[in-house]
């Protein structure tokens, strides 16, 4: 594979197809352009599409999240908790530090205790989602009806120019990551660390303080992501989203990002966000049942798999110089990385 077509589709690639399923939308969804749907499917995408923008980070650099499913449904949980204590201001510090908390406890496991982050994070899925369940144990917690007026309730359901919140909350987490990734050095080790781990040590990269960078901008993401979840559906217990993970890591991965770390795209990411969620819309539209959407969510999971193979197998290899540096940079004197 010529290296300017791969990375000309790692970037454009899934937008092409996206643009051809919104072409196919209106055949098969025939109000799927009008006012109401149109804002549904962008309020829908909102928490998919941040917690992406943060797992993009995450595989970028050669590991992955695997609990952030866990994190949604008790960060969920802590915000409705925290509302119901002291309002919203206290619903949005609680959902963004429960968030920030179970990103760097999943740090600390990967950096301390020398646990690989795929078993680390699948054990926290499960410790999150206990807790959850826990603290939801006389039964769901929910907004009251009431409440509808509220600035949290808010969140969810005003419109900004058209343009639910939510989605609007969406852009601005991107085009922050986007910057981040691209545009600072940080991003730049990042992408380093992912493309050759030993190598990056011996540029002075840091892996202790990566990790916890990375993981507690997941958890970070996660907080961000309950509040434009929450409400939205008014409810939430341990079983909130369940297989959510999946679906985060099918939009990173379908949308350009390399499972073997070392590349990342947020146009990508953003683009198989929108791309999945339209798939589901048009699915429910036609009231395919719910173990058939698990199916086609499986489907895309592998495709994006079997791109992301030919992907590594056909590109040449990067520059850690580069990666490292950007263009024209220097690289950072040798010293020792923890």
């Amino acid at each position: 594979m010529n290296t300017s077509l791969g990375k000309l589709w790692d970037t454009w690639g899934i937008t092409a197809i996206l643009l051809l399923l919104l072409a196919v939308a209106p055949v098969v969804t025939p109000d799927f352009f009008s006012l109401d749907n149109a804002q549904s499917v962008l309020r829908e995408s909102a928490y998919l599409g941040i917690v992406a923008a943060g797992m993009t980070f995450a595989i970028a650099s050669g590991a992955f999240d695997l609990s952030v499913g866990g994190q949604l449904a008790l960060c969920s949980v802590v915000s409705l908790m925290g509302y119901a204590a002291g309002g919203t201001a206290l619903a949005v510090a609680a959902a963004l530090a429960t968030g920030l908390a179970c990103g760097l406890v999943n740090a600390g496991l990967i950096t301390r205790l020398r646990v690989p982050p795929f078993v680390a994070t699948l054990g926290t899925l499960f410790v999150f989602r206990g807790v959850a369940y826990i603290l939801t144990q006389d039964g769901p917690k929910t907004l009251p009806y009431d409440q509808i007026g509220s600035p949290f309730v808010k969140i969810g359901g005003l419109n900004v120019a058209g343009l639910p919140l939510p989605f609007v909350i969406m852009l601005a987490v991107y085009g922050g990551a986007w910057v981040l990734l691209r545009r600072t050095a940080t991003g730049r080790r990042v992408l380093a660390y992912g493309s050759s781990p030993e190598a990056a040590r011996f540029c002075g990269i840091s892996a202790t303080r990566l990790r916890f960078f990375v993981f507690a901008l997941v958890g970070l993401s996660v907080g961000i992501a309950a509040l434009t979840y929450i409400t939205r559906v008014w409810t939430a217990d341990g079983s909130a989203q369940d297989g959510f993970e999946l679906k985060v890591i099918a939009a990173v991965v379908l949308g350009g990002t390399s499972l073997k770390g070392g590349k990342g795209t947020l146009i990508g990411t953003f683009s198989a966000v929108l791309l999945v969620s339209v798939l589901n819309d048009m699915l429910v539209s036609q009231g395919v049942p719910s173990a058939y959407q698990r199916i086609v969510l499986g489907g895309v999971l592998i495709v994006a798999l079997t791109i992301d193979g030919l992907r590594t197998r056909f590109a040449a290899p990067g520059s850690l110089r580069r990666a490292v540096t950007g263009q024209g940079g220097r690289t950072p004197r040798p010293g020792l990385a923890r």
